[in-house]
């Protein structure tokens, strides 16, 4: 009997240790899948993220007032740079590889004057950033965080993403002195990335956002209303760049402007195709107070479900009493942006 006994609590044991052996083979089998998990997030983040910027040139401040501000307070700047860069992606490289330059622009933001001047250029043979609009944002903003800090009253970075295309932008204070486009003109000629000639003052990396900062980053949310499905549909995010820092960039200034007025307008995305939209905003002072890459990201990131839709209202808001509205139609006739918030 005492042996039946033995016998029987030895296939329980048995049976114990093997259900312990699988319950430990699942934990690790689930720790490799979240760590798989984690390392495919932290890819998308590094796509998502300018990984490196060159400051090609920089100059100290004589004072308080010729310091340039930090990337919360230059939304004018970035968006208009960004804007430029997107512009000159579907353009061929000249012989120099130059892919697009732009005017000096005139700037006031706080009472403070700015000029700024922005290229592109590539190594390769296109254009082609193969980037978001919000991933060269926030790199900007992060960019001037870092330099506002440092004191510098006048900067040329080059910003690239270890591929062939490159921004370049040129940022003084009217109090510096400088001329932005002198700053970034001896650069190089003909992408001299390399050219021992032409020394890079230094090059840096942006620390990877993670989860948390992201969050915090993208604080507003966005509902949807009044979707429309027709013949012709929304294009996925990466060819509607054009379009979505087109209509951030309306927003922001609406907004740092404390505009209640609402805007129309048509852009065009890569694939040809025309977004009428329609916007306005509601609450004290009709300011969002957000930051121009947070309103970047945030439509950047509505975009992506909308392949299957021809028309909708998206309600924005920042946790206040702001509220954004905007009708997006790729069917105007059909479906008119003004009558769909």
């Amino acid at each position: 009997m005492f042996k039946s006994i033995s016998d029987h609590l030895g296939s329980v044991l048995v049976s114990l240790l093997a259900i312990q052996g699988l319950c430990s083979a699942l934990a690790v089998e689930t720790k490799e899948t979240l760590d798989q998990s984690s390392e495919s997030e932290h890819g998308e983040l590094a796509v998502r993220t300018s990984d490196q910027y060159t400051v090609v040139h920089k100059w100290p401040s004589a004072g308080a007032a010729a310091v340039i501000g930090a990337g919360g307070t230059l939304g004018l700047v970035i968006t208009g740079a960004v804007g430029n860069y997107f512009s000159w992606l579907s353009n061929q490289p000249d012989a120099d590889k130059i892919c697009g330059k732009s005017l000096i622009t005139s700037v006031t933001i706080n009472g403070v004057g700015y000029k700024y001047y922005t290229y592109s250029y590539t190594t390769g043979s296109n254009c082609d950033s193969t980037q978001r609009a919000k991933t060269i944002t926030n790199a900007l903003s992060d960019a001037f965080d870092e330099l506002h800090s440092e004191r510098a009253s006048a900067v040329c970075l080059d910003f690239d993403h270890h591929g062939t295309w490159h921004g370049v932008i040129g940022l003084a204070t009217d109090a510096s002195g400088q001329d932005p486009k002198n700053a970034c003109s001896d650069h190089h000629k003909g992408a001299k990335r390399s050219n021992p000639g032409f020394p890079e003052l230094e090059t840096r990396s942006i620390a990877k956002r993670n989860e948390i900062g992201l969050v915090k980053r993208t604080a507003i949310s966005i509902s949807e209303s009044n979707k429309k499905s027709g013949s012709t549909k929304f294009s996925d995010p990466n060819k509607s760049q054009a379009v979505i820092i087109g209509i951030a960039t309306e927003i922001y200034q609406k907004s740092a402007a404390k505009s209640c007025d609402h805007i129309t307008g048509r852009l065009t995305d890569a694939n040809g195709k025309d977004y009428n939209y329609y916007y306005y905003a509601s609450g004290r002072n009709c300011d969002t107070t957000a930051e121009i890459k947070t309103i970047v990201s945030a439509l950047d990131d509505a975009w992506e479900d909308l392949g299957s839709t021809s028309a909708l209202c998206m309600t924005m808001s920042h946790g206040g009493t702001w509220r954004g509205h905007l009708g997006v139609s790729a069917m105007q006739a059909d479906y008119p942006a003004q009558k769909l918030c």
